[in-house]
């Protein structure tokens, strides 16, 4: 599934690599198995709410994941609140990453979730 999002950075900074931000209603649609899912939180989090696929990158080792996102597919980066997913969308799009970052973080997803019952 195409990822339908907005570019952060403003178009006429064209010179610069951009991100997209997608919603957590487009993080729920997902198919792990068509984009990277690159999960900023700690183990703790990670492990007591697991997303199917993602990669664990904490701040600490982060440098040494970075080296093993797979270039060939959109990479999807989230975080607790949001914050330092943008920080690391915007290292990977320097990169030359195709690279989306989750509105509101993981913590945007449990909120819709909670709304959004199945």
């Amino acid at each position: 599934m195409p990822i339908a999002l907005r570019n952060a950075v403003d178009d006429d900074e064209s010179s610069e690599a951009s991100y997209r931000r997608i919603t957590p209603a487009e993080f729920a649609k997902l198919d792990p198995n068509t984009v990277t899912l690159l999960d900023l939180r700690e183990p703790a989090d990670f492990a007591a709410h697991p997303v199917e696929g993602a990669i664990n990158a904490p701040l600490d080792p982060l440098a040494h994941v970075l080296k093993t996102v797979p270039t060939d597919r959109t990479v999807v980066v989230y975080c607790a609140q949001g914050w330092w997913s943008e920080e690391v969308a915007e290292i990977l799009a320097d990169r030359g990453y195709d690279v989306a970052s989750l509105d509101g973080g993981f913590q945007g997803y449990l909120d819709y979730l909670e709304t959004h019952h199945d």
